[in-house]
């Protein structure tokens, strides 16, 4: 018995396996929960349904939903980040229902959150033990149940597998054999392709902790790759990034206006939270900000622990509890939202910044119980820490799961998932009202109610004489022929106002392309170029050069990518056999 306990210390297997076991627990109110009635969870139901429906149209980028929002194509695999949209649609391989990809999905995130975490902190503090303890922190921290249990906010969540790798590559970089560099690409890459708001923020504070270790930026060495770092990063983040900026130029998007989303800096003071609502859930019905008494004990443990901790280990605590501090401070009233650039308020909600005060929290958790198991013991060699180390684990999971977790479904939302998922199924076509808006150009947004819903799903002439004998739209494509058409003539066709639509006229057997623009209420609208007889206009919806492009880019660097860690693993290999 001694000799299992003193094994378990630093056996890795046993690690994972504990690891594996808290994510299974943290992860059971997954079997009952219904994603329908969480607060973001019908977007992601409908995502999934709409981007699977686009590939097995065969439409290639596969951007637009021919059937949502009335059937004028809805941009909705563009602004959100595709991992959280192909992750879950791989397990439709497994699963009939779309719920229960989305659940086995989340299951995986929580899972691999752990493991992420764990490498983080063992490189961080060279102890096997403080990152067992941290990963199963990091598992059960408050704000990441909420986000999933109450919110099913699905970009949120999935970022915490990702946040622990970019510091893991920048330790390294920094303190570490700066053989592990690449994990800053790996990280800041998935991060990217999850959720762009935890994105920008992971950036922020990846700055604060290389400021804290400005003494270590004087290495040409470390500057050259976090160089090499950043361009792969963006390179391989090509294909979702250069869509987004093509369509940013394009016109504007409803989620692009700070007004409309929210996210101006007097918009995010008015999310701020206090002090209070961290000990106490003060909104039963909305979001819980509390972090739970057993969270706030191991936090107050370090007035005792912090004073025994190797010089080494304090270092990296006071890392984390500077991080801690500024994310916390911008969760309250006293942070200057309101003086803020619209850049920096994008996160909408000033209580999102908790995911980065938890996380930074459960790295400084994980070192105060390995400490204070440490002065109990008071011998490393002594089979008792590892007796400790399952004792402490074990409370840490009885006492921060929420097995029984209080569901706050929303009223309006009574179906099940499988009602809802049957439902949609049995709709030609979904309003606008059954979906999120965030997507739609911003002119549609302002004449939703007046223009859009009224609409009819054809061609309307705008201006000039278009004599139309037919017109009929299939998906995403669309042909009208005319007798006649006046010079100047202009036609608003039935598709909302996106890149990627190629429109080509043809005239008494002479064709060409012409260029559209954007209708007074966010349509695609056509000029005739000239007086024309016999009319043929065709639409299709074929994606930009640009996009295809970027899809190149990718994938080009992914190879490359691959190669240089092939490389530099091959010099490290020849270093080690000199040495």
């Amino acid at each position: 018995m001694k000799s299992f306990f003193e094994n378990i210390k630093n056996n890795r297997c046993v690690h994972y396996f504990l690891i594996f076991l808290a994510a299974t627990i943290a992860a059971i109110p997954l079997i009952k929960l219904r994603i329908y009635g969480t607060d973001d969870g019908f977007i992601h139901i409908l995502r999934i349904m709409g981007v699977e429906d686009i590939l097995k149209s065969g439409t290639f980028q596969p951007f637009i939903n021919q059937v949502y929002c009335n059937g004028f194509g809805y941009a909705i695999n563009v602004f959100y980040p595709p991992i959280v949209t192909y992750g879950p649609l791989l397990f439709r391989l497994i699963f009939s229902s779309y719920s229960n990809c989305l659940k086995m999905y989340t299951y995986i995130t929580i899972i691999i959150s752990g493991f992420t975490m764990y490498q983080f902190v063992k490189e961080l503090s060279d102890r096997r033990e403080v990152a067992l303890l941290s990963a199963i922190i990091y598992i059960f921290i408050p704000y990441r149940l909420e986000t999933i249990y109450n919110r099913f906010a699905i970009g949120e969540f999935s970022a915490y597998m990702f946040i622990p790798l970019v510091f893991l590559g920048l330790h390294n970089l920094l303190y570490g054999d700066k053989r592990k560099h690449y994990y800053i690409t790996i990280g800041a890459v998935g991060l990217i392709l999850t959720h762009t708001l935890t994105t920008e923020y992971t950036a922020i504070f990846a700055i604060v902790y290389l400021l804290l270790n400005a003494y270590k930026l004087k290495n040409k060495e470390v500057i050259k790759k976090i160089i090499i770092n950043t361009l792969f990063i963006l390179l391989i983040s090509a294909f979702f990034l250069v869509p987004l900026l093509e369509y940013k130029l394009h016109t504007e998007y409803t989620i692009f206006s700070a007004e409309a989303m929210q996210y101006r800096g007097e918009d995010v003071a008015q999310t701020t939270i206090s002090l209070k609502q961290l000990i106490k859930d003060t909104e039963p019905e909305g979001v819980s900000f509390a972090l739970g008494i057993p969270f706030i004990v191991l936090i107050l443990l370090g007035i005792i622990t912090f004073r025994k901790m190797t010089n080494q280990d304090k270092s990296n605590c006071i890392a984390f509890l500077v991080i801690a501090m500024i994310s916390l401070f911008m969760t309250t009233r006293f942070f200057p939202w309101y003086i803020m650039p619209n850049c920096i308020s994008t996160m909408q909600f000033a209580w999102r910044m908790l995911t980065f005060f938890e996380f930074a929290m459960a790295v400084f958790c994980g070192y105060n119980i390995f400490t204070l198991i440490e002065m109990i013991t008071n011998s490393k060699k002594n089979w008792s820490r590892g007796l400790l180390l399952i004792l402490s684990i074990t409370v840490v999971v009885i006492t921060m799961s929420k097995i029984d977790y209080n569901y706050k479904y929303e009223e309006s939302k009574q179906l099940s998932d499988i009602e809802y998922e049957a439902w949609v199924q049995s709709k030609d076509s979904l309003s606008p009202y059954s979906i999120n808006r965030e997507y739609l150009p911003y002119s549609t947004r302002e004449n939703l109610q007046t223009y859009a819903l009224q609409r009819e799903n054809r061609a309307y002439v705008i201006s000039g004489d278009v004599d139309i004998l037919e017109q009929s739209k299939n998906n995403l494509t669309f042909s009208l022929t005319a007798k006649k058409a006046s010079n100047g003539a202009i036609v608003e066709l039935p598709f909302f106002n996106y890149p990627g639509y190629t429109v080509l006229i043809e005239n008494n057997d002479t064709k060409q392309k012409i260029d559209y623009h954007e209708s007074e209420c966010g349509f695609i609208e056509i000029t005739i170029p000239e007086q024309m007889t016999n009319v043929k206009i065709d639409v299709k919806y074929t994606g930009t050069l640009i996009e295809k492009l970027s899809y190149f880019i990718s994938i080009t660097s992914i190879i490359i990518f691959v190669v240089y860690l092939l490389y530099i693993k091959r010099k490290d290999q020849l270093n080690d056999t000199k040495a």
